[in-house]
């Protein structure tokens, strides 16, 4: 029986629930320890206190009032080194552990600033809640930086626990110091319940992007971040393409947000936390960067850009938004944004923007003016977002206003066509000096590949079937204590897989740590080897819903596989169950599977032929791997323009990780030139007025090695 495919379009607007049990920055597989295994030392918790005053869900800055960051966010010093604090245990296979927990009362969120991070390779970082229910990490030597920092992202707990893990065969876990403690008190401890603590917070007037169906919303959304700094503050920023559409990961925002380098050093970037769909519940706030690099920001002017200190994985679904410097003023547009740090909103304006004074500590006529949002407003944390004119570029970044969702007038947006002269080295590498610039999405082509594929025809039902048994379900916990269950696909070709979903019909839950392990196994006649596996509470998955479990990495699938879940048993009980096809009189049309203590059985064998059906588990799929169609290997250092008059510049394929040398020689081999610049390096600006025509040979070093190049100098 082949399975029948939906289109990505028909995915998006079935379902777009994400559950996970690891709330993932950009990290690698594992898990940490139970808290409570046998022989375990005990946990020290080190109590940080916080001045009251910080404890003021109001900030005590001083700051213009109509400004609309969002927060009151606190950093505590503590400067915690593993080796000096905390405990350390060893475990039977040799694993050495350290932990140690941290306590901020009456904290809605916290998260950890470590300043030195250059963990060995092998060695695993996790942070997670008492429960284990949330969890960052691992964090491996991937994470390592040359600037040795680290920010985490929040986790919505007054407690908070750290855990290294360092394998047998190294005898130390590397440099790892806790430099602060990040602390949030601005929402009612109540919402430390919810996944992420400042969703629900905007305004009732505020619409969720996708309540809004048109394509190009749809896809300028994807450029919008949420940024938090600081402990807990909150602003927008977005994703700007350039005139080489490479891929730099540059994010414009307000300057009254990331001021300086170390706050955008220990900034964190949430990408596609949107609720799934209009009026919906929380989303997805899995997918974030830790740590930038300012590249760019004005006197006056209320603007930064961002470079971000890692690349941005695809399966974050990034969009490069385009941009217009002319100008002229929009007749139209949106502004996309997270107010109070809540997922991703829209306000619309219909009518023209006028040039106006924000006030007198920017620069005259420097801001957009939205005079009255038709539907919507901005709020604190909307500071940054940017607006998106009739066309679909980037021509202001919110500073502030006055609109609220009584009264949504006058919000002022700084001009991007004001910050051209800061902007222009870095948005125009090929030296165009376009007047505006389209959007950019490098993975298009893979996304539209996408499929969701299914065993059960559009006609037939869906049910739960029990067939004799005492009590529970075929498809989930019952009295013959099934333990796993999976659903078997076969295709032509390789193929990608980032989801599975489930359609739920039943979900009793007994217990907070009560979960299920979903996995992902190639054979052949039956689940033979385990591929993918991922643990999600039962507590995360929603009942008469189809629920979204998302890989956290790729998992390659070909010929037959399987999907699917195991299931445990405790007491008191949970009771689980998916939807499955209403029982088929041909036993070859049986693709459900189950697993019964000791082996593999197909659902028909298991009872006599009497039930021949289909669980209702559907893995998203796409066409292999994507590939990045700006990585070009052999090109490390591009020089342009070459010829070169009075300056050029060098352009690296990745930024630079440590300190890079420019040398330049004369066809002589006599050095003419050579000049050090520090680590995080994408472009260099070379200055060639002071020397003669001729050819010189360029060299340049760093952590990519040396490349080589001629330089022809023309005047």
């Amino acid at each position: 029986m082949r399975p029948a495919t939906f289109d990505r379009g028909i995915l998006l607007n079935f379902f777009l629930f994400m559950s996970s049990f690891a709330v993932c920055q950009v990290s690698r597989p594992g898990k940490p320890l139970l808290l409570n295994y046998e022989g375990a030392k005990q946990l020290i918790v080190y109590e940080i206190e916080v001045p009251g005053k910080e404890e003021s869900a109001e900030s005590a800055k001083e700051v213009h009032p109509w400004l609309k960051p969002a927060g009151s966010g606190f950093l505590a010093d503590v400067g915690f080194d593993i080796y000096e604090t905390g405990t350390w245990d060893t475990l039977q296979d040799g694993t050495k552990v350290w932990r140690a927990a941290f306590l901020v009362s009456h904290a809605t969120a916290l998260n950890v600033v470590f300043n030195t991070y250059r963990v060995n390779k092998g060695v695993k970082v996790y942070l997670y809640d008492y429960e284990q229910q949330h969890v960052l990490g691992a964090f491996t030597d991937m994470n390592n930086k040359t600037a040795g920092m680290l920010a985490t992202a929040q986790l919505f707990s007054e407690l908070l626990i750290v855990e290294v893990q360092v394998p047998s065969y190294l005898d130390h876990a590397g440099e790892l110091v806790v430099a602060q403690i990040g602390c949030d008190f601005s929402v009612d401890r109540e919402t430390k319940a919810l996944k992420d603590g400042w969703y629900g917070l905007s305004g009732d007037c505020n619409e969720d992007i996708n309540c809004y169906d048109s394509p190009l919303y749809q896809q300028l959304k994807y450029s919008v971040v949420r940024i938090v700094y600081q402990g807990g503050e909150r602003c927008t920023g977005a994703l700007l393409n350039n005139t080489s559409e490479n891929g730099r990961n540059y994010v414009i925002t307000a300057e009254h947000c990331i001021s300086n380098e170390n706050i955008a050093n220990t900034s964190v970037f949430y990408f596609d936390y949107e609720s799934p769909f209009c009026d919906g519940p929380d989303g997805n706030s899995s997918r974030s960067i830790s740590g930038s690099t300012i590249r760019a920001k004005g006197d006056c002017l209320d603007f930064v850009l961002l470079e971000l200190l890692e690349p941005v994985p695809y399966t974050y679904r990034p969009y490069y938004a385009g941009w217009d410097v002319t100008g002229n003023a929009p007749l139209s547009g949106v502004a996309i944004h997270h107010p109070k740090g809540d997922v991703k909103k829209i306000a619309v304006e219909n009518h023209s923007l006028t040039t106006a004074t924000f006030s007198s500590e920017y620069v005259e006529n420097s801001h957009w003016l939205v005079h009255h949002w038709e539907s919507g407003t901005t709020e604190a944390g909307s500071s940054g977002g940017p607006f998106f004119d009739q066309h679909g570029r980037i021509t202001g970044t919110l500073t502030g206003g006055q609109a609220t969702c009584s009264d949504p007038v006058n919000d002022y947006f700084q001009k991007v066509a004001g910050e051209w002269d800061f902007l222009r080295l870095w948005l125009d590498p090929a030296v165009v000096h376009p007047g505006f610039v389209d959007g950019y999405d490098p993975w298009a082509e893979f996304w539209r590949s996408g499929d969701t594929l299914s065993n059960i025809r559009e006609s037939e039902q869906l049910v739960t079937l029990k067939d004799g048994l005492v009590w529970g379900n075929l498809s989930g916990h019952n009295s013959a204590y099934l333990t796993q269950f999976a659903e078997q696909y076969r295709i032509l070709d390789k193929k990608t897989l980032f989801g599975i979903l489930l359609n739920i019909s039943q979900n009793d839950v007994t217990s907070a740590a009560s979960h299920l392990i979903v996995k992902v196994w190639q054979g052949g006649s039956f689940p033979e080897e385990t591929i993918f596996e991922k643990d999600v509470l039962l507590a995360d998955l929603i009942q008469d819903e189809v629920n979204l479990i998302e890989t956290d990495s790729a998992v390659y699938v070909a010929d037959t596989f399987y999907v699917g879940y195991e299931l445990f048993y405790g007491q008191p009980q949970d009771t689980f169950a998916v939807r499955m096809a209403i029982s088929r009189p041909v036993q070859q049309e049986n693709t459900a599977f189950v697993f019964d203590g000791t082996k593999w059985m197909s659902m028909s064998d298991y009872t006599s032929g009497i039930v021949n059906t289909s669980f209702s588990i559907f893995p998203v799929v796409y066409d292999q791997d994507p590939v990045d169609p700006d990585d070009d290997p052999e090109e490390a250092v591009k020089v342009y323009p070459n010829p070169v008059s009075d300056e050029c510049w060098i352009d690296f394929r990745e930024m630079t990780s440590g300190p890079v040398t420019l040398r330049l020689y004369n066809l002589s081999g006599q050095p003419v030139y050579r000049q050090d610049f520090p680590p995080y390096q994408t472009k260099i600006h070379l200055q060639t007025g002071n020397l003669t025509s001729g050819v010189y040979i360029l060299k340049v070093t760093g952590d990519h090695g040396t490349s080589t190049a001629k330089l022809i100098i023309f005047r």
